[in-house]
């Protein structure tokens, strides 16, 4: 959404509707662009480090439990 806004900011400052507060609306646009799109990345790298880390951990705590817990019988 804030791309397809920043692109409407665009072709309006181009047909000079907005004047000078289109070039504001620009940079802001940019500047969320980047805010959304740096959390994006971090997110997914953060995620890689998570499944590398904690998964097998879990697996391991999972095998631990079901040697030392006794049998359900449900």
């Amino acid at each position: 959404m804030a791309a397809a806004g920043l692109m409407l900011v665009v072709v309006l400052e181009a047909l000079g509707i907005l004047q000078d507060v289109g070039l504001a609306l620009g940079v802001a646009g940019v500047l969320l662009l980047t805010i959304v799109f740096g959390l994006t990345a971090s997110t997914r790298s953060s995620l890689t480090g998570f499944r590398g880390d904690v998964v097998p951990r879990l697996d391991r705590i999972i095998t631990l439990l079901e040697e030392r817990l006794p049998p359900t019988t449900t």
